[in-house]
């Protein structure tokens, strides 16, 4: 291969205005993450142990009590004491979520150009404290927890999903087609920041999701 055809590759190779590492490391992507996690821990230990009064009404275990042949009753011996392990995991989840990605996405909204795809950003940090708030609910066991969680990870799903598909497409017909010499407006930083954003936000909304299926019963108000 001659040297003119190697030059000719690179220079019609696709050229990006940052690379993933770099766009990191403009947004401080490691400091912020070490700050987002521990601040995480922080609030789900001390919203946690809040929580404990409320989640020691959930009986877990039960002994029937006969008192004639037709008729029986219900002593509750064991109760649950505190939110369960899934419940922790998905609370962590959220809180962590929050802590990083809103102000992420205003750092990322600040630095780069506003092009077309980082549109469905500005959304995106509504969801993130929505789902920050899910949290508390579900860690308090608020009456409000399963409705506000599962519509949460639900508008999660659906929107990112969603915004995933468009952040590669958008990728490929628009960031790959950078040509060194050949300018647009538009950052693949952005639209490195919304490929991550979507695939943590629709991960947190399955673990949500999950943790919903199989704690609703001990989340229901009505056990106390």
């Amino acid at each position: 291969m001659s040297l003119v055809t190697v030059t000719e590759s690179a220079i019609n190779a696709p050229r990006f205005d940052e690379t993933l590492a770099s766009a990191a490391r403009g947004l401080h992507l490691g400091e912020t993450a070490i700050v987002a996690v521990v601040a995480a821990a922080a609030l789900l230990w001390w919203l946690e142990r809040r929580g404990r009064p409320r989640w020691a009404r959930v009986p877990v275990s039960t002994y029937e009590t006969p008192h004639s042949p037709y008729r029986a009753s219900s002593l509750v011996v064991e109760h649950m004491g505190r939110a369960p392990r899934l419940v922790l995991v998905a609370s962590f989840g959220s809180l962590a979520f929050g802590n990083l990605f809103t102000p992420l996405i205003v750092l990322a909204l600040s630095k780069y150009p506003f092009d077309g795809i980082a549109i469905p950003l500005v959304p995106g940090i509504a969801l993130a404290v929505i789902n920050w708030l899910c949290a508390w609910l579900l860690l308090a066991r608020s009456p409000h927890a399963v409705a506000t969680a599962r519509s949460g990870a639900v508008a999660s799903l659906m929107a990112n999903i969603g915004l995933l598909g468009l952040a590669a497409a958008h990728f490929v017909v628009v960031e790959l087609q950078r040509r060194d010499g050949i300018a647009h407006a538009c950052s693949s930083s952005v639209t490195f920041v919304v490929i991550v954003f979507a695939v943590s936000s629709v991960l947190q909304a399955l673990v949500t999701m999950a943790a919903l299926r199989r704690h609703e019963r001990s989340l229901a108000w009505q056990l106390g």
